[in-house]
């Protein structure tokens, strides 16, 4: 990406456009976010949202979460982030706390 890229891709913001509950059997997605910019809709779920989070605590860009919601994260989602120190710090309640 060129720093042109990057200026239009700044200048061109996306808003939430939709918030509803889905219910979908088939679906692999908890919560799909409807999103719009200028020229475009599309959705994205949040294991994708969770993902680009994650990619930013690896980056410095954001400060690494507490172990316990990694934990969490792994749980609902079957990812490995509570098993690289790179994502988190450790917290007093290592308890997992989604049901």
């Amino acid at each position: 990406m060129n720093i042109n890229d990057h200026h239009e891709m700044s200048v061109r913001r996306v808003s939430l456009e939709e918030i509803e509950e889905m219910v979908c059997d088939g679906c692999d997605e908890k919560v799909i976010f409807h999103l719009r910019d200028k020229d475009h809709e599309f959705t994205m779920g949040l294991s994708t949202v969770i993902e680009c989070l994650m990619f930013a605590v690896e980056q410095g860009d954001v400060p690494k979460l507490p172990l316990s919601w990694c934990s969490d994260v792994d749980y609902v989602y079957g990812t490995g982030y509570s098993e690289e120190t790179k994502y988190y710090y450790e917290d007093s309640s290592n308890e997992r706390k989604v049901d």
